[in-house]
């Protein structure tokens, strides 16, 4: 089956705007010479030295004066600020985008130039974000199509965008694919941030408590242990038995010493996934969202559907462009068998992208001629109960899980007061 896309008929342009596209050509030349030789001579300044120096001296009069706790601590507190403020910078990145995507929309559906709107388009912004915009109006002044664009420009679109505009592109429904990429993430993007939130603070107090304890245990512990037997006092057995334990897990340190940093990168990378920055890949969590991903497939199928393609048009692209490895090899087998004259109803079922019952709700559709809106419909549910689960789930198991943390911080406060008092009753005795 021949794979290549006829030119899309979105970017033909009305006549008379020949003129219009020559002068927004030089433009677009002349903007990207200004930032090549503005980005070459821009030196560092005597104020931002100035800046570097009062830091320095701030932190180092800070550790004279007031010790390195207070240091510690002021880290902990700008990494914890650190991960908030990239959350809303995920946040305002995401509504960008959807922006983004909605003038391209509307520019395609007037007919209207791209370049010169996606330029205008930039004048609300500053900084990367609006070079990318810039850099995406040179590639579509070029004559690239939008998702060439769109894939050479990164980071200006997410992902999901990008694969449904490829669809939109194929089928002849770029602007509804492209709106149909920003309302789906916004509409589903404060349930997952909120979800999110949870998760990073578990994880926060998981490495603060893993962080004193450790400090405890390899510093106070051993001071504890020579104090006690220089006394010949047994140790309480709550001391003893955090004791043991510190030492089985550093028995088994070459598989332990790898949770720490793991947890760590999943707190700063589990916010801005959920927030839209990369579609919520987080490495075997991911294994989770199967509904997440049915949505994006049932959502491109249906631009398919809409425009009257036949549906191996858009499991063809899928299976070439869809963002996720382990989802693409799925849909690459279910394409084989489609194409070996298997419904793709049932291919689709056979590789678990969709239950039992979504094939009979799409083969009910298919025969009454509902198809489009059915695909569209089992997308929307997917997503709600899968955030509608996952929020069941945070709010069970949130609270467990906080008491549990209460429980072992007690247990670990006992465990180091306890040789105080017996130490204490046995000088008094």
């Amino acid at each position: 089956m021949s794979t290549e896309r006829p030119e899309p008929e979105l970017h033909d342009e009305p006549p008379g705007t020949a003129g219009k596209q020559d002068a927004s050509h030089e433009w677009l030349q002349r903007w990207m010479a200004e930032q090549d030789v503005a980005a070459s001579a821009r030196p560092w300044r005597l104020s931002h030295m100035m800046g570097v120096v009062a830091a320095i001296a701030v932190v180092l009069w800070l550790v004279v004066t007031m010790g390195a706790v207070v240091v510690v601590g002021g880290i902990v507190l700008l990494f914890a600020m650190a991960i908030g403020a990239g959350v809303i910078l995920a946040r305002r990145r995401s509504t960008q985008q959807d922006s983004l995507l909605v003038i391209l929309a509307i520019a395609a559906e007037g007919n209207m130039p791209l370049a010169p709107t996606v330029a205008a388009f930039a004048d609300q912004y500053r900084g990367k974000y609006r070079r990318r915009i810039m850099n995406l109006a040179a590639e579509l002044d070029s004559g690239r199509s939008v998702p060439e664009a769109l894939e050479n420009v990164r980071r200006v679109v997410s992902r999901d965008a990008l694969l449904l505009a490829r669809v939109g592109d194929q089928t002849g429904r770029l602007p509804q694919a492209l709106r149909m990429a920003a309302s789906s993430r916004s509409s589903q993007l404060p349930i997952w941030t909120a979800i999110a939130t949870r998760l990073a603070y578990l994880l926060a107090m998981l490495l603060i408590m893993q962080s004193v304890c450790g400090f405890m245990l390899y510093f106070i512990v051993p001071k504890f242990e020579a104090i006690f037997k220089d006394f010949g006092v047994p140790l309480p057995q709550s001391t003893s038995l955090l004791i043991e334990g510190s030492h089985f897990i550093m028995n088994f340190g070459l598989v332990t010493a790898w949770i720490p940093p793991l947890e760590l990168l999943l707190l700063i990378f589990l916010p801005f996934s959920f927030a839209g920055w990369v579609n919520y890949d987080v490495p075997f969590f991911d294994r989770f969202l199967k509904r997440r991903h049915m949505a994006l497939i049932l959502r491109a199928l249906s631009l398919a559907v809409d425009a009257g393609k036949p549906i191996e048009v858009g499991l063809t692209t899928l299976a070439s462009y869809y963002p996720t490895l382990w989802v693409r090899r799925k849909l690459i087998k279910v394409d084989d068998h489609v194409q070996l004259g298997e419904s793709w109803i049932s291919a689709l079922e056979r590789q678990r992208i969709i239950q039992t019952s979504d094939a009979q709700v799409l083969t009910s559709a298919s025969e009454v001629g509902n198809l489009a809106w059915a695909l569209g419909e089992l997308a929307e549910t997917g997503e709600r109960r899968l955030a509608f689960r996952f929020q069941a789930v945070i709010q069970t198991l949130f609270p467990l899980v906080v008491l549990g943390l209460g429980l072992v911080v007690m247990f670990v406060a006992v465990a180091f007061f306890s040789p105080l008092v017996v130490l204490l009753g046995r000088l008094s005795g």
